[in-house]
């Protein structure tokens, strides 16, 4: 991977402040960014409260604790944590265009 640690994961203001009000009058927890298969639109990135595994990659943003795992981070970097009006959205280098989703046919064909 040619990009160094800074540039492997951002977290953007927006979504800084969204953690900080989720989370606020509470200790900073670490997060995880994880491969999730749980939505009808297929798979994607997403955030949770987590604790360190061997395998992780801890960066520090803006406060924030944020860990992938290393396998997951060397496919998807860069990676930009950010919040949109349906809350945290993480864009990363990961196509998931074919990936599929049962929407309910409201989305269009898969």
């Amino acid at each position: 991977m040619d990009l160094r640690q800074d540039e492997l994961l951002r977290l953007t203001p927006t979504a800084a402040a969204a953690l900080a009000a989720h989370f606020a009058g509470a200790a900073r927890p670490s997060l995880r960014v994880f491969l999730s298969f749980l939505s009808e639109a297929g798979p994607r990135l997403e955030l949770s409260v987590a604790e360190p595994q061997p395998d992780d990659v801890a960066f520090s943003c803006d406060g924030w604790r944020i860990l992938v795992n290393r396998r997951l981070l060397d496919q998807a970097a860069p990676l930009t944590v950010d919040c949109d009006g349906q809350g945290i959205a993480i864009a990363s280098s990961l196509d998931f265009s074919q990936a599929g989703g049962d929407c309910g046919g409201a989305c269009g064909s898969h």
